[in-house]
């Protein structure tokens, strides 16, 4: 969920989780460092490169950290690139040369301390003097850059056990072109799944968008259960259309795989979108950004774009409006179309990137490759655009925001989950040291705290059970058999005709960075071609920025403001007022339809003309329909989308929902749903709230799917009176009701009974097998409290059914007996 906030203070604040959304930022230079290959990572045969911070504000995060020198540099080590000191307690300090802090680059014996649960205490300067260091495990390398641990925010994980698609120069104007061309691959099984996140994290990613997982190397976000406990919400689209059968469909008629209401209910959504350069990928990115004529408006603050190929300026900026990130794979977009994204002129417009490495197949064996293709490209073809900083961040921070967990991964800052990825900074200064290693320089990773891969002494000091492996020549282990219940030389032993989980220098048949197309351009910078888009100096409007003519672009490389500066090179590259209707575009309620009148009737910031619901405020996210009563709402069909408000009556101790009450209905028959929210953050109970969702019918029982929750005050129910016999009726499903005749027939009740499939425990009954079962699960007092209750008496309780018995759910102790 995005929605839930149980403090009064914020009460009348919409629950909805930001996403990042920087200001525009000029073109940076690289730091200087020791990049021995400029062009690394973009040819088929190229030899690839070998304090706690202040805030939690990514929008303030700055150009260049400052850097700060801890004047603590850690002793040097023998036998290896890093030591351990054994400690006493269950934390965990690193110290290393440099750590790469959010807005402070700590040099000279950074440190970062983890606690025993695996979340970042300290990072910075004088860690150690934190009480929490005191019987710390020490793990000291020298030579270490530490950086959060990586985070792929795109991937297909269960084809990565495969070689690259032979090199080839055909390229294609759509996906669903190569689709219907190259032969598809099959899903790969448990075991190539674990290695391919194998080879994610001797890379060190700890978090990855893989669109598949099983237990073993990585945390998988996408993948319920497989996030480690973190209860973020993600969505996953391959087909967000729902064209996978390669059918167009005009006018926006596509099979949405989800609208625009669910996708608001969301931590994080990320669709592939306008991947091709045609036609078709235009009218994807229009579909997917309106709520008119058939669209469903996916270009939220929750959402991510991967590829975002086919965009023009207007829709670029669109996306870096509504704080929506493009997740960039630039391999696999050169690979296949001889162009990607126009990432240069999309950070000028204030838009944030993350990166992704798609696949074998076309794209990167790791995200650091990926992180050497971006580089190399930048360097090439786009004027040196982004920072070192700027990349590393897409690797990292804005990784973690594109997944929806920002404010839990993707820094090194205290509160943070403990991911760390330490690489070797012998040769590259700070954020260098990322984007050139290869997985040989991976001095340590750690997930949550916990040792998974790194230098063999000290990963073994850590963890005896792990398994040393040689990595291009250094010693390294990796923690294979606790992870996968298998030991590295087992596991690679059964692996071996597949494509391979280590590589020394450039991946075998990697596919190129170099943008061609035949006939077109072939990346080649000449004296009269500088950015080699086959477009000579004098005809080019970005001469030393790569923008060749897209099929989409009907002949002419695109200038929406007509100032003879290409867009993709212009720092400025929109009209000040783009629709013409005399309001300039930061003022303007539709900044993209004219409106003279700048009518807002609902006063949500959007203006009449482009708003779908003008008279329902909606100024984070979707229309919903105005709110109806429960009994109202129970009374549709299933799937039926409705808004509700009620108080919160009970809350799921799983986590999974809560129940609410309409109290306008005073007899409290029908008055009562469950709403069911799939993780992440809860309401209080007590707290009024006006949830948007679909209705369902679970066995018997109506339930409300939650899009979206937002609270708006607070609220009381009186519990309805009622014999066991009475309650047993369905009119009180979901009702707060007081049983004031309720005699224990059955202390200690077996469910099993009621229906085969039930193992519920801490259950008992009252009224006899045509009775009620007391049922825990929303039960917020001790254990003891609860045992202590089982009584004749008066019991209070919300009313359910579940495995065919109708049940009442107590909240405290003072509803019992």
């Amino acid at each position: 969920m995005r929605v839930v906030v149980p403090s009064v203070a914020r009460l009348l604040t919409p629950l909805l989780v930001p996403v990042l959304v920087a200001g525009g930022c000029a073109p940076g230079d690289k730091d200087a460092g020791t990049d021995s290959d400029s062009d690394a990572g973009l040819d088929d045969t190229s030899s690839g490169p070998g304090d706690t911070g202040s805030g939690d504000d990514s929008d303030a995060l700055p150009d260049e950290p400052t850097a700060i020198d801890c004047a603590d540099a850690p002793a040097a080590v023998t036998g290896g690139d890093c030591a351990v000191t054994e400690g006493t307690g269950s934390a965990l300090l690193l110290h290393v040369d440099t750590v790469l802090g959010p807005v402070e680059t700590f040099e000279g014996g950074g440190q970062v301390l983890i606690d025993g649960a695996g979340t970042i205490v300290c990072a910075g300067c004088g860690c150690d003097a934190d009480p929490v260091a005191a019987d710390a495990t020490v793990v000291t390398c020298p030579t270490g850059v530490a950086s959060p641990g990586l985070i792929n925010a795109h991937d297909h994980v269960t084809f990565d056990e495969q070689a690259p698609y032979a090199p080839s120069p055909t390229r294609y104007d759509h996906r669903h072109e190569w689709r219907a061309i190259l032969p598809q691959p099959g899903n790969a099984n448990a075991d190539g799944t674990r290695w391919s996140e194998a080879r994610q994290l001797m890379a060190g990613t700890t978090s990855m968008l893989g669109s598949g997982a099983t237990d073993g190397f990585v945390r998988n976000m996408d993948r319920s259960g497989r996030d480690e406990g973190l209860g973020i919400n993600v969505s996953n689209q391959t087909f967000p259309l729902g064209d996978g059968n390669r059918q167009f469909r005009a006018d926006c008629g596509w099979s949405y795989a989800e609208g625009e209401l669910a996708v608001a209910g969301q931590d994080a959504w990320i669709g592939h979108v306008s991947e091709g350069i045609d036609a078709y990928a235009a009218e994807e990115i229009r579909c997917l950004s309106t709520s008119f004529d058939d669209g469903q408006d996916l270009t939220e603050d929750n959402t991510a774009h991967v590829h975002a190929v086919g965009l023009q300026a207007v829709d670029y900026a669109e996306m870096a409006r509504e704080g929506t990130l493009l997740v960039w794979s630039p391999r696999t977009n050169i690979r296949l179309y001889g162009h990607t994204a126009q990432v240069r002129l999309f950070k000028a417009l204030g838009g944030d990137i993350a990166l992704g490495s798609d696949w074998t197949y076309t794209g990167s064996a790791t995200i650091l490759r990926e992180l050497q293709c971006a580089d190399a490209f930048d360097d090439t073809y786009l004027d040196d655009a982004f920072s070192s900083v700027d990349l590393w961040r897409m690797a990292t921070e804005y990784g973690a925001v594109a997944i929806g967990a920002k404010g839990v991964l993707g820094r090194l800052q205290a509160g943070y989950v403990g991911d760390v990825a330490v690489f070797d900074g012998t040769d590259r200064p700070a954020h260098r040291a990322v984007i050139e290693a290869d997985q040989q320089d991976t001095l340590l990773v750690l997930r949550g705290g916990l040792v998974q891969f790194g230098d063999a002494a000290a990963v073994q000091a850590l963890d005896p059970s792990c398994d040393a492996v040689d990595v291009c020549g250094a010693a390294r282990a990796i923690c294979s058999d606790r992870e996968i219940g298998q030991d590295w030389a087992a596991f690679a032993g059964t692996m071996a005709s597949k494509y391979p989980a280590i590589f020394c220098g450039t991946p075998a048949d990697e596919p190129t960075c170099v943008p061609s197309r035949p006939g077109e351009f072939d990346g080649t910078a000449t004296a009269t071609d500088a950015d080699g888009d086959g477009l000579a100096d004098g005809d080019d409007n970005c001469p030393s920025v790569f923008n060749p003519v897209r099929p989409m672009d009907y002949g002419t490389q695109p200038d929406a403001d007509e100032d003879g500066i290409g867009d993709a090179c212009d720092d400025t590259p929109l009209p000040a007022d783009l629709d013409a209707d005399g309001v300039d575009n930061d003022l303007d309620v539709c900044w993209r339809d004219a409106d003279v009148a700048q009518a807002d009737a609902d006063m949500d910031g959007k203006g009449d003309v482009c708003d779908p619901c003008p008279d329902t405020p909606n100024p984070d996210g979707p229309c919903t329909a105005p709110p109806v009563s429960i009994p109202t709402a129970k009374a549709e069909s299933d799937g039926a989308s409705v808004t509700v408000e009620g108080v919160v009556t009970g809350v799921f101790s799983n986590g999974q929902g809560f129940f609410i009450q309409d109290p306008t209905v005073s007899s409290g028959i029908d008055a009562g749903i469950r709403v069911l929210v799939g993780g992440g953050s809860l309401p209080d109970r007590g707290d009024r709230v006006q949830v948007s969702g679909a209705l369902d019918t679970y066995f018997t029982s109506r339930e409300l799917d939650a899009s979206t929750v937002r609270a708006v005050g607070t609220g009381t129910i009186t519990p309805v009176s009622l014999t066991v016999s009475q309650a047993t009726g369905e009119d009180y499903e979901g009702v707060l009701v007081t049983l004031t005749d309720a005699t224990v027939s059955d202390a200690d009740h077996d469910c099993s009974a009621d229906n085969g499939g039930c193992s519920d425990d801490d259950l008992w009954e009252v009224g006899g097998p045509t009775g009620i079962v007391v049922d825990k699960r929303v039960f917020e007092d001790a254990d003891s409290a609860w045992t202590a209750g089982i009584d004749d008496g008066t019991l209070t309780g919300v009313m359910d059914i579940r495995f065919d018995r109708r049940r009442i759910h107590p909240r405290i102790a003072a509803d019992l007996p």
